[in-house]
């Protein structure tokens, strides 16, 4: 058995090493229903564990989970404008654009891969034209007393945030040797049917599939060496650039893990379009990999084998301004 342990450690170093090829996939979902949870790439890739352990059982869950800090099976990016990705998040003298129209430029946030990658940053679109609004709205609920149907000693109400959310366009860099293509687009069937984030049992968070789990056609890494993320991510190692917002996320568990403590531990995470350009030494261990970042464990007192995805897809981004 110890044997047997030491051998999958050098295993797992190994791979860490050298890389797995991943395959890059994309789908688009419409919602039907208002969600209650941005669509954010950790989120819906904890959502996807969840479908996974309803579908095909806790232990498959626990398979994939078990080399999740070496070998991630499954990286998820945030919801995007179909066609679209984020501007990345670095000053404007860095992305070359007006100083004296900020205002402008904040409203600029999408660009296609093309103008992304040859850093034609001045090709920014805003939500309008890249036609995807996202509209939040303020439901006010009020908690009931179910033994007495009542308010209870007070009126309370609370502010349900909702948002209406376009046709959205999520990519998945997907590990085929350990999780198939067909699984995932049938725990992506799941997940639509029951519900995404917050609410999900009051029917919040429900969408369709529109355009089938399918390979992604176009290169994101190319010879590039500054990259872009694509979801919130824990940023490891030295770099020779690094530019961010930060994020914190503050998890919760839910269903059945709800019951006890559904609080997680906070984590800093840069969020997602950081603009990244690692050093010589790494650059070509990142580009085989086509993510970065690392897996976050011991974040829940309720789940200790719980773990937030603190990976994140990345794209190259060319390093001259166009």
């Amino acid at each position: 058995m110890v044997a047997a342990q030491e051998v999958m450690a050098e295993l797992s170093l190994v791979i860490r090493q050298i890389g797995v090829k991943m395959n890059l996939y994309q789908c688009q979902i419409k919602p039907i229903s208002p969600f209650a949870t941005k669509l954010k790439g950790d989120t819906i890739f904890g959502q996807i564990c969840w479908a996974i352990a309803y579908k095909y059982g806790k232990d498959e869950l626990e398979n994939l989970l078990n080399n999740y800090e070496n070998r991630p099976f499954l990286i998820v990016s945030d919801g995007f404008a179909p066609g679209f990705l984020p501007k990345p998040k670095a000053p404007s003298y860095i992305l070359g654009e007006d100083m004296l129209t900020k205002k402008q430029n904040r409203d600029k946030i999408w660009l296609d891969i093309a103008s992304l990658q040859s850093a034609k940053f001045s090709h920014a679109k805003s939500n309008d034209e890249a036609n995807y609004k996202i509209v939040a709205n303020a439901t006010i609920k009020n908690s009931i007393n179910y033994l007495s149907n009542t308010t209870g000693d007070g009126f309370s109400p609370y502010a349900l945030m909702e948002f209406n959310i376009p046709i959205t366009q999520i990519y998945f860099l997907l590990d085929i040797n350990q999780f198939s293509a067909k699984k995932l687009a049938q725990t992506l069937e799941f997940v639509s049917q029951m519900g995404y984030g917050k609410k999900s049992s009051i029917g919040k968070g429900r969408f369709e599939i529109i355009q089938e789990l399918s390979p992604v056609l176009e290169p994101f890494i190319t010879n590039s060496s500054s990259f872009m993320t694509l979801s919130p991510c824990v940023i490891e190692g030295d770099y020779d650039e690094c530019y961010y917002e930060p994020f914190t996320r503050f998890g919760k568990h839910g269903a059945q893990l709800a019951v006890k403590n559904p609080f997680k531990n906070p984590i800093l995470m840069a969020d997602t379009a950081a603009l990244i350009t690692p050093k010589i030494s790494e650059l070509n261990s990142i580009k085989s990999k086509g993510y970065i970042g690392k897996a976050v464990a011991n974040i829940s007192s309720t789940q200790p084998n719980a773990y937030s995805q603190g990976y994140a897809i990345i794209i190259s981004v060319a390093k001259e301004i166009g």
